[in-house]
C-alpha cells in the first residue's frame, strides 16, 4: 500500500510496512496482514503522511485504521451473498448481535469466499489465482459499571490459494520457448494482448503452486473514565502460518521450485491517559511494548539446463534459507491540543522509542551445484542484533476561521526500524538502516451551502532518507538504502445538491522521485483518483432504485526502483457501476454490480524472469471486468 507515492516495496515479509495496517487501533506492522479477510468493517480511516506521536511504535508514511462493527443493544442480522459469473466466485458473509443484558453483548461475523481465477493455464487447463477463505469474528462488549467499558474480539481465518495468476508480460528472444520444449510442453510463451494466459506448470508440484495461510487475532480494550480523564489499556495478539510452494521459474517446467515454511507472532500493549476536553489544554500521554518473532524456511531447488555463458556448468543446486528475528520495542509518547487563543490552536507531539532486532541466519547446501554454491551460497549459522532509540515528533497549528472552515500547518517526523531481510541473496548484507520519513503539509478543510459541499485541498512535501529498498534483478535479491521524495497536491470534492444525490472526486498529484539515482520510484504514478455519483429514488410504495458509478484512475507508473529492468506499468481508467432495487423497511436489496465495466486489461506489478535474458518480464495482471449479483439483508 502507498500514500502519496511512497510505501514498502513487496517482496520481504521480515520489514515492517511504511504505510501500517491498524484493526481498532492495534498495529499489526507487517504487509502480510493486509491479505487478511475484510469484513463487517464499520469504516475505514486512513491517516496519510508521517504520523509519528499517536500510531504504534511508528508510522513513517501513513496509515490505514480498519473499524469493526460492534454489537448493537438490540437482536439484529445481516447477511450478504453474491456471486460472480464470469469466473464463477461465490461470497457469503453475515453477522449477528446478541445482546445478554444491558450490560453485555456480543457481535458474530463471518465470512466464506470462494475467488474463481481470470489467468487460464494453457499446460493443465487450469484457471488462476484461485482463493478460498473462511474467516470468523466475535466481538464482546462489557458495561460492568457507568465508568467502565471492555471491548474484546477474537477472530481466525484461514487461506487456501492455489494454480498461478503470473504471466510473461513481455517476451525476448526464443529462450523461453526452448525451455518450455526442454521440458516437454513445447508452447508458445508470448505475451497475450489480454494477459490472460499462463504457462506457469510444474509436475513435481502438479500445478503452479499452493499456499495455505492460517491465522489468529485477539485485542481487548478497556476505557477506564474518573472525573473527565480517561485511561486506555490496548492489548493486542497476532499468529499466523504460512505454508506454500511455487514454480518460480513461471515455464512449465521443474526448472526452479520454491517451498516455504513462514511463521510469525506479535504481542502488543498500549496504555493511554486521555485529559478532559473542552479546555484550553487537551493532552494524550502513554507507552507502547511490542514483542514479535518471525520465522522463515525457504527451500530453492534449480536445475537449469544451461549456464550463465557458453561453457560454464548448468544452473542447478539444492538450499535451504533459515531466517529468525525477534524484534522487542518499547515507546513512551505525548500529544498536545493547545489554545493559543481564540480559533488559533497548536498540535505538538513526541514519541521516544527503543527497539532491538535480533536475527539468526543460515543458509545449508541440500545438493550442490552452481546455484547453491555461489548464486546463493551457504553460510554456517550466525547472528546479528541492531538496537536503536528514536526521537520523532511532529508539531502543527489549526486556524479555525469559521464553524464551517479550517486552515492548519503541520510537519512530523517518523523513524521505521532497522531489519533484516529473509529473501537477500548474500546473508552477509542482510542488514538495512532505519528509514527516517519527514513531511510538511498546509491545507484548508471546508464545507458551504449548508454544509451540502466539502472542499478539501493540501499541499504536501515528504523526504524519505535511507528508504528501505529491496531489489530482484532476475538472479539475485539484495537491499540497500536510498533517499526520496514526494511532493504535490491532493483535493477532496463531496456535493449532496438535494436528497438521494451524491457528487465526489477525489484526486492526488504526486511528483515522486529517487534523490540518489534520480528517477521515478516504484507504485508512484503522478496522477492518481477517483470520482463519481451515487442517486437513489423511492418509488412503488417505498421500495428503492439506486444507481451508483466510480471512475478509478492512476497515470503510468514503474514497480522497480531500477526502471531499465521492467518496462513501465501502463496508465489505468476503470469504470465500475452499481444498481440495485430493496426495500429500507424490509431490510433487504437486490444489486447488479459491474467493476471494471470498460474491461480493461493492464498489468499491476512486474519483475524480471528468473534467470532470462533482459527484456523476458513476468507480471500479475489487474481483474479483468467481473459482473455481480448480491442480496443484502438486514433486520
Amino acid at each position: 500500500m502507498t500514500i502519496r507515492g511512497l510505501g514498502s516495496e513487496p517482496g520481504n515479509p521480515s520489514f515492517d510496512s511504511s504505510v501500517s495496517l491498524f484493526i481498532d487501533g492495534v498495529f499489526t506492522p507487517r504487509g502480510r496482514e493486509f491479505q487478511d479477510a475484510l469484513f463487517d468493517v464499520s469504516n475505514i480511516e486512513i491517516i496519510r503522511g508521517t504520523n509519528s506521536a499517536l500510531l504504534g511504535k511508528n508510522t513513517s508514511l501513513g496509515a490505514l485504521d480498519l473499524v469493526t462493527n460492534k454489537p448493537g443493544h438490540d437482536f439484529g442480522i445481516n447477511l450478504r451473498a453474491q456471486h460472480e459469473f464470469e469466473y464463477d466466485s461465490s461470497l457469503v458473509e453475515g453477522a449477528v448481535d446478541l445482546p445478554v443484558n444491558d450490560k453485555l453483548a456480543f457481535r458474530v461475523s463471518g465470512k466464506y469466499d470462494k475467488e474463481g481465477g481470470f489467468v487460464h493455464n494453457i499446460i493443465d487447463d487450469t484457471d488462476g489465482l484461485e482463493v478460498e477463505s473462511r474467516a470468523g469474528r466475535i466481538v464482546g462488549v462489557w458495561n460492568p459499571i457507568s465508568s467502565v467499558d471492555v471491548t474484546g474480539l477474537f477472530q481466525a481465518e484461514s487461506r487456501i490459494s492455489a494454480n498461478s495468476n503470473l504471466v510473461f508480460s513481455n517476451v525476448s528472444g526464443a529462450l523461453p520457448g526452448t525451455l518450455a520444449a526442454m521440458s516437454g510442453h513445447p508452447v508458445a510463451i508470448q505475451a497475450t494482448p489480454d494477459n490472460n494466459q499462463s504457462a506457469d506448470y510444474s509436475s513435481t508440484l502438479g500445478g503452479a503452486g499452493r499456499q495455505k495461510e492460517t491465522s489468529t487475532r485477539a485485542a481487548a480494550t478497556v476505557n477506564w473514565h474518573l472525573n473527565g480523564f480517561t485511561l486506555t489499556s490496548q492489548t493486542g495478539y497476532d499468529r499466523s502460518n504460512v505454508n506454500a510452494n511455487g514454480n518460480v521459474s513461471y515455464l512449465p517446467t521443474n526448472y526452479a521450485l520454491q517451498y516455504m515454511v513462514d511463521r510469525y507472532h506479535q504481542f502488543s500493549e498500549e496504555l493511554r491517559l486521555a485529559s478532559p476536553t473542552g479546555g484550553r489544554l487537551e493532552y494524550i500521554v502513554g507507552a507502547f511494548y511490542l514483542d514479535g518473532r518471525y520465522v522463515n524456511s525457504t527451500t530453492q531447488n534449480l536445475s537449469y539446463p544451461f549456464g550463465p555463458a557458453p561453457g560454464l556448468p548448468d544452473v542447478a543446486g539444492d538450499e535451504d534459507t533459515l531466517f529468525d528475528q525477534q524484534d522487542k520495542a518499547y515507546s513512551a509518547f505525548g500529544q498536545a491540543n493547545l489554545e493559543l487563543y481564540g480559533p488559533f490552536k497548536m498540535v505538538a507531539g513526541l514519541r521516544y522509542t527503543n527497539e532491538t532486532k535480533s536475527v539468526g541466519l543460515a543458509r545449508i547446501d541440500e545438493q550442490p551445484g552452481l546455484y547453491s554454491l555461489f548464486i546463493e551460497p551457504p553460510h554456517a549459522p550466525f547472528g546479528q542484533a541492531e538496537t536503536e532509540n528514536d526521537v520523532d515528533g511532529s508539531v502543527g497549528f489549526n486556524y479555525q476561521v469559521s464553524p464551517d472552515s479550517l486552515l492548519y500547518t503541520s510537519w512530523g517526523q517518523g523513524t521505521k526500524a532497522a531489519a533484516f531481510a529473509n529473501s537477500v541473496t548474500d546473508l552477509t548484507k542482510s542488514y538495512i538502516a532505519p528509514e527516517v520519513a519527514r513531511t510538511t503539509e498546509i491545507g484548508s478543510k471546508n464545507q458551504f451551502l449548508n454544509r451540502t459541499l466539502t472542499v478539501n485541498g493540501a499541499l504536501f512535501y515528504t523526504r524519505v532518507d535511507d528508504y528501505q529498498l529491496n531489489e530482484f534483478n532476475g538472479v539475485s535479491f539484495t537491499v540497500s538504502n536510498t533517499d526520496l521524495q514526494s511532493f504535490g497536491f491532493e483535493s477532496e470534492l463531496d456535493w449532496a445538491p438535494v436528497r438521494n444525490v451524491r457528487l465526489f472526486w477525489n484526486n492526488t498529484y504526486a511528483d515522486s522521485s529517487d534523490l540518489r539515482v534520480g528517477g521515478d520510484i516504484p507504485f508512484a504514478p503522478r496522477f492518481s483518483g477517483a470520482g463519481g455519483f451515487s442517486l437513489s429514488h423511492d418509488v412503488l410504495n417505498a421500495k428503492r432504485v439506486s444507481l451508483d458509478a466510480t471512475v478509478t484512475y492512476r497515470s503510468s507508473e514503474t514497480s522497480q526502483q531500477q526502471e531499465t529492468l521492467t518496462p513501465r506499468l501502463a496508465d489505468s481508467t476503470r469504470l465500475n457501476l452499481s444498481a440495485g432495487f430493496g426495500d429500507p423497511a424490509q431490510g433487504w436489496e437486490l444489486r447488479a454490480i459491474a467493476n471494471n465495466l470498460n474491461n480493461e486489461h493492464v498489468i499491476g506489478f512486474n519483475f524480471p524472469g528468473t534467470l532470462l535474458p533482459a527484456g523476458n518480464v513476468v507480471g500479475i495482471p489487474d481483474p479483468p471486468r467481473m459482473v455481480y449479483l448480491q442480496l443484502t439483508y438486514r433486520h
